[in-house]
């Protein structure tokens, strides 16, 4: 078996090993929001541009089964092995076609990198765009083929359609340009076709955010620098804590180790390649880590290029004893948890109090919210205005949106979503039933106060496993404070 073969059999058991779990639970918070985002075309999005909504929305008209809502995440994990994969042949044609296989075992066995397989979002389209622009910049600026800048302009431009965080192949293209010194290509025609092409594929943003007070870039600016939020060393450390378990502690070590090789060896023009992908990721992401812990998914494109440099360095000094203790240990850590993951998610075995499933947010949505529209369907038949479905936060609001689609969901709590876009406020004096899931069982009081009045009505049980994993409740509540 040759190096193209194993990788394809190591991503074919991975896909494999995907579509069971994805057939077996429901969605994520997130991919049920992006969900809603397919039933809904827009030209862009509150919180992100239209990629995953297009790319759902071929989805939808010929089902909306869990599973099928999963293909384009396993699909793109898939292509983006393989265009990691691809992407280390290419910057190290000399070496053996062992060390992609390498470079794609250890993006696999991150453990967020495997998980991000099985849930739909923005940085599953984003993480394919980046590996390609990444190729492209290689072929444009360090094999001084000025014709790749149309493949570059693609690429950026696919990439800026799926997630904002692509603002950092700017930086990437900025740094390689001054690092090769390749100031005679912009004496031709081909960069500056590539920045056309890129900004064409981007107007749909542009447009949308025009047409709504740019209001995605405003949220995305405040996000990294609200300046109500003091910059705290605690929050950067807790999200590198987060990285390192999400990832591997392995992973994040050998990265670490892997980016001071590539600066030490920063002569070799595929090590600025490397340094020029990963750095301004970290930069953005991390840097901003400080003011807004930061989610474990948010620098996955970093850690996927960098997952070829911890392959050169692992290769390099694989006759290390240390070292291959410690790729055991990684190795063991990543199969472990992916493992026990995905065995979770196929055939439930791990104990668990009653209402105290720590995958609970995985059960029981599609019948809370066909049973939430249930008891609105009754209020209706009662004078008042019409009701609506309420939810107490943002957080889970989009579980009942999509699964009580096109039934409209308003949010308690005065702040600006993509819900407000599409279903407006919660009006004062308005109606409706309140689903409140157990893991915001606390916040009942609190909830239930924002009305006139609110009356139990029922509670839905989920059962797993001979067990109850968790609790929907409803409220019949009138007279909404605004």
């Amino acid at each position: 078996m040759n190096a193209t073969q194993a990788t394809a059999l190591l991503l074919g058991l991975v896909t494999l090993l995907h579509i069971i779990a994805g057939a077996r639970v429901g969605l994520t918070g997130d991919a049920a929001h992006y969900a809603v985002y397919g039933a809904r075309l827009a030209w862009s999005y509150f919180d992100h541009p239209p990629m995953i909504g297009w790319l759902q929305a071929t989805i939808e008209p010929f089902s909306t089964d869990n599973l099928a809502l999963r293909l384009w995440p396993i699909a793109l994990g898939t292509a983006s092995g393989a265009a990691l994969y691809r992407l280390a042949r290419q910057l190290y044609p000399e070496r053996s076609p062992w060390l992609g296989f390498v470079a794609v075992a250890v993006m696999q066995s991150a453990i967020i990198l495997s998980l991000m397989g099985i849930s739909m979002l923005p940085d599953d389209p984003l993480l394919l765009f980046f590996l390609l622009a990444a190729g492209a910049l290689h072929r444009a600026l360090i094999e001084d083929r000025p014709r790749a800048w149309l493949w570059v302009g693609l690429w950026f431009g696919l990439a800026a359609l799926s997630k904002y965080t692509a603002v950092a192949l700017v930086f990437s293209a900025v740094w390689l340009m001054i690092s090769e010194r390749r100031w005679a290509q912009l004496r031709t025609p081909w960069p500056w076709l590539g920045i056309l092409i890129a900004l064409i594929a981007i107007l749909p943003v542009l447009g949308w955010n025009a047409t709504h007070d740019w209001v995605s870039f405003r949220y995305q600016i405040l996000h990294v620098s609200d300046p109500e939020r003091h910059w705290l060393l605690a929050n950067f450390v807790k999200s590198q804590l987060i990285q390192i378990f999400s990832y591997s502690p392995g992973i994040y070590v050998f990265g670490l180790i892997a980016l001071i090789h590539a600066v030490r060896r920063r002569h070799d023009p595929r090590n600025r390649l490397l340094l020029a992908m990963v750095v301004p990721v970290f930069v953005i992401i991390d840097g901003a880590s400080g003011t807004n812990v930061s989610l474990p998914h948010w620098p996955a494109v970093g850690w996927a290029v960098l997952s070829i440099g911890i392959a050169t360095w692992l290769s390099d000094h694989r006759t290390s004893r240390w070292l291959q203790a410690g790729v055991v240990f990684s190795g063991l850590y990543s199969v472990l948890l992916i493992g026990v993951l995905l065995s979770e998610l196929i055939h439930p075995w791990i104990p668990f109090k009653a209402n105290a499933y720590p995958l609970a947010d995985l059960y029981g949505w599609r019948r809370a919210a066909d049973h939430a529209e249930i008891l609105r369907a009754a209020m209706a038949e009662t004078p008042g205005p019409r009701p609506l479905l309420y939810a107490g936060n943002w957080s889970y609001a989009s579980h009942i949106a999509w699964y009580a689609y096109p039934q409209p969901v308003q949010i308690t709590d005065h702040k600006m979503h993509q819900m407000t876009l599409w279903y407006g406020n919660a009006a004062a004096g308005g109606r409706g039933i309140l689903v409140i899931p157990q893991q915001f069982h606390g916040r009942i009081p609190t909830w239930t106060a924002k009305f006139d009045r609110c009356t139990p009505a029922g509670n839905l049980l989920i059962p797993l496993e001979r067990k109850i994993a968790t609790t929907y409740y409803f409220y019949r509540c009138e007279g909404y404070h605004g």
